[in-house]
């Protein structure tokens, strides 16, 4: 075949397309050339645009650490940094912190002929001032508190710190090291641009350091120089106690007040008259001697028959006892406030009423033995004069709202030989103790240990004091039994309980007369682990549950409760949370109120066999007594014997918790409500030996309770308030009501009577000297030690902030003069020479 013709056609074909097509690829090859022409002027527009945006970029980089520099050097300023030096390095012309703490204990007040060793003290702290560097600051802390309030802030001059000295009061506290420590702690903290230099001016009373015995109870604490006042003379008389026997006095039988003077020295003290007052009036006295270092216990009685007391209510009655003044006066007299009442309801329930016993047949309640001891028949008039009114009732013959109208002003009741409690009267007693009501339950009759277990235990959360094992210890005399195995009482589990001492009786004479009962039966109270620890878990329980105030002001039924005084401790202050994990842990406890270990049963005697005789257990505001056998004849032969007067004591003691507290050691404050105030009453205190009074403000003490707050309870001694209402109109017709008044008293610490001395000896072996230095009677104070330098560094920073921002602002205002300063620093680029400029 011949194939010639058809390919000739067709390259003839694609050489014509290749013809047509070359001329535009040419033109567009031609297209994608171009002549660089370099023209001068470009040139230096384009280097000036690079000489900017690098000018700009470090325009912008200066702003940034001019600004951060000022915030940087601001907030060091706001730190106030200083530089502290060690003790090698010690300029005695840099500032210092003096933290003066003063002893105002009651062993401060042995007087001598120049004063107090208050007063020495305060001289010496005056005198100290002198030797501190222009520029120092002062913290004066008076140790045991001060009516005056105090503040962190130092003082900045001499005279206002001589003043503060000046100033700071006696008080009847003890002091104590460990809290000195902390007051000056917290008084360095509050000022760390200055070093503190800590002294302590005191009588080195041994008792004060009692609860620091060794160097790393201070580790916490800035160094201290304890400066000793006084020469050391141990020898002192004081009245060590002073107390109403009976806890309570009646109208009908005399009351015994216990009185305890103790007498430390080398040398005897020989007739010495004690005073007896009565509202002032003196009644009695009587003379003793006592040879060294002796202590001696005596007895005043008096019979409060001449007063008009109201049934059901307490009268205060101030009653004192002093002696001859010695070097330490504070300690030679001793106030108290009696509570004399008469008629005090108190309820009884056991298995029998009034119209079921019967004398002539020797038939008795089970209660009959307390109600005769409580209100015995000390003569056969009418009026009710004794210092118990006896209601006596069945449970069987009661229902719930009968039940607490018959208890709602009663303060004291006693359950005694009742077989098994109605489910409502248990829930009666829970609310009547709840709310401060004080409950005995005692076992004898017919009483089922099982049963009460069942109805008032309620795995902690009922009215017992402790679960009851099923079968009782021993038998009844009335059981058929060939032998008895009685038990007695042990003295070794009662010796440490002032309930069961009675004045002017020793151990041995105590001993005979509580092991003159003879028991015969008793329960069981199971006080073990169990026990404990299912208490704690029923109070945890009813802690969680959401209270409402309502309900609970519906259940408050007790009338006599607004009569209860409230009291608050000194306490340290609290610093606030740093951080929300703190603030979030202090809220939760705040929530979270912690387990009051009262609220655990507790055994306060035993029977020689071990079992438990009394139980005591706190529920609310109220406490309930358990009686592990019965007080009657069949169960033992308790009624008999004198051993059943710590009945009397035990209920008497119970009943006067009741009633307003009007006795109180040294606190910082105590509360008293107030039963009729109004917008217009006016209350009035009078300290102890105050000659002006002070007006007391009144307020609410709760929801319902009116009254006022008495600070600082620092000295012993009798305080009374006058509740006066203020005269508004202006009719002198109109008299107004005459004024009431309320005494209370407050009881000095009776550990700042021991003015023993701590010694030398003792000091060393504590191993304190690194941490404390004691300076003996005419030893230099130091001030050498740790320094700090560099306080007034704030104000530089300060001042390099400004000028950070200063820079900043002619940055921004006025950016010429940086480019000029750039460009001129930066050198100059030759510029490219063209083809047509080489040609």
């Amino acid at each position: 075949m011949n194939f010639l013709p058809s390919l000739t056609a067709s390259g003839f074909a694609i050489a014509g397309l290749l013809c047509a097509a070359g001329p535009i690829i040419i033109h567009l090859m031609n297209r994608r050339r171009f002549r660089t022409v370099h023209w001068g002027a470009m040139d230096f527009l384009q280097q000036a645009m690079k000489r900017n945006r690098r000018v700009l970029q470090l325009r912008d980089i200066l702003l940034m650490i001019l600004r951060t520099a000022a915030v940087l050097f601001f907030g060091l300023a706001l730190a106030r940094p200083f530089l502290s030096v060690g003790a090698s390095d010690f300029d005695a012309s840099q500032p210092l912190l003096a933290v003066l703490a003063i002893d105002n204990s009651m062993s401060m007040g042995v007087e001598s002929l120049d004063g107090t060793l208050l007063d020495e003290a305060k001289r010496q702290a005056i005198d100290f001032l002198d030797q501190l560097p222009p520029g120092s600051r002062i913290n004066v802390i008076a140790a045991c508190g001060s009516s005056r309030t105090t503040a962190l802030d130092p003082f900045r001059t001499r005279e206002d710190a001589a003043a503060a000295i000046a100033a700071i009061d006696p008080t009847d506290r003890e002091s104590d090291l460990i809290a000195v420590g902390n007051q000056v702690a917290a008084a360095a903290a509050h000022t760390p641009t200055l070093s503190p230099r800590a002294i302590f001016f005191t009588d080195q009373q041994a008792a004060a350091w009692d609860d620091l015995r060794s160097a790393s109870q201070w580790e916490q604490f800035p160094p201290l120089q304890v400066v000793e006042i006084g020469a050391d003379d141990a020898s002192n008389t004081w009245i060590s106690g002073f107390e109403l026997q009976d806890a309570l006095a009646d109208v009908d039988t005399p009351s015994t007040f216990v009185v305890r003077v103790a007498h430390a020295g080398q040398s005897s003290r020989d007739d010495m008259p004690v005073v007896f007052r009565v509202n002032g009036e003196e009644v009695d006295s009587q003379m003793i001697s006592l040879p060294p270092n002796s202590e001696r216990e005596l007895t005043f009685e008096y019979l409060f028959d001449g007063m008009a007391i109201e049934p059901g209510k307490a009268t205060s009655v101030t009653v004192e006892v002093s002696l001859p003044s010695d070097r330490l006066p504070a300690d030679d007299s001793r106030t108290i406030v009696a509570s004399v009442v008469a008629a005090l309801p108190v309820v009884f329930f056991d298995s029998l009423s009034d119209e079921e016993e019967d004398p002539r047949r020797n038939r008795y309640g089970e209660t009959w033995a307390l109600r005769r001891l409580l209100a015995p028949v000390t003569s056969r008039r009418d009026e009710q004069r004794q210092l118990i009114q006896v209601r006596h009732k069945r449970l069987e013959d009661l229902d719930a709202p009968s039940m607490r109208a018959l208890l709602e002003d009663a303060r004291l009741a006693v359950v005694g030989g009742v077989a098994e409690p109605p489910e409502f009267a248990v829930e009666v007693f829970q609310e009547f103790v709840s709310q401060g009501g004080q409950l005995v339950i005692s076992a004898g009759g017919e009483f089922d240990p099982a049963r009460w277990t069942q109805v008032a235990w309620l795995d902690g959360a009922g009215v017992l004091p402790a679960p009851l094992e099923p079968i009782p210890n021993g038998v009844s005399l009335d059981a058929n039994v060939d032998r008895l195995e009685p038990f007695r009482l042990s003295y070794d589990s009662m010796k440490d309980n002032a309930y069961f001492q009675l004045s002017g009786l020793s151990d041995s004479q105590l001993l005979d007369l509580y092991a003159e009962p003879l028991f015969f039966k008793s329960v069981v109270p199971r006080v073990d682990e169990t026990t404990m620890a299912a208490v704690e878990k029923a109070s945890q329980e009813k802690a969680k549950q959401p209270v409402d105030e309502d309900d609970m002001t519906a259940d408050r039924w007790l009338l006599w409760r607004s009569d209860v005084a409230r009291t608050t401790g000194l306490s340290p202050t609290a610093e606030p949370p740093t951080d929300e994990k703190q603030a979030d842990e202090a809220a939760e406890q705040k929530t979270e109120k912690p387990f009051d270990r009262r609220q655990l049963p507790r055994v306060l005697a035993r029977f020689d066999n071990e079992q438990p005789f009394l139980v005591e257990r706190q529920i609310g505001d109220g406490r309930v007594l358990l009686v592990s056998t019965g007080v009657d004849n069949l169960w033992n032969t308790l009624p008999r014997t004198n051993a059943v007067l710590i009945f009397d004591r035990l209920l008497r003691g119970m009943l006067e918790t009741t009633l307003p507290q009007r006795n109180f050691p040294t606190l910082g404050q105590v509360s008293l409500p107030l039963e009729s105030a109004s917008t217009t009453t006016m209350v009035e205190l009078t300290r102890p030996g105050a000659e002006e009074s002070e007006e007391l403000p009144i307020g609410f003490l709760d929801d319902q309770t009116r009254g006022v707050t008495v600070p600082q309870l620092l000295r012993g001694g009798k305080y009374q308030l006058t509740v006066s209402e203020r005269q508004l109109s202006s009719d002198p017709t109109l008299s107004p009501e005459p004024p009431q008044t309320l005494a209370f008293a407050v009881q000095p610490q009776a550990a700042e009577s021991q003015v023993e001395r701590l010694t030398h000896e003792d000091f060393e072996a504590r191993g304190l000297g690194e941490k404390i230095k004691w300076l003996a009677p005419g030893e230099v104070i130091s001030l050498a030690g740790a320094q700090i330098r560099g306080q007034d560094w704030w104000k530089y920073l300060i001042g390099l902030a400004l000028a950070c921002l200063l820079i900043e602002m002619l940055l921004i205002a006025r950016p010429n003069w940086v480019d000029r300063l750039f460009s001129r620093s930066a050198p100059q680029e030759a510029a490219p020479v063209s083809e047509e400029a080489r040609s």
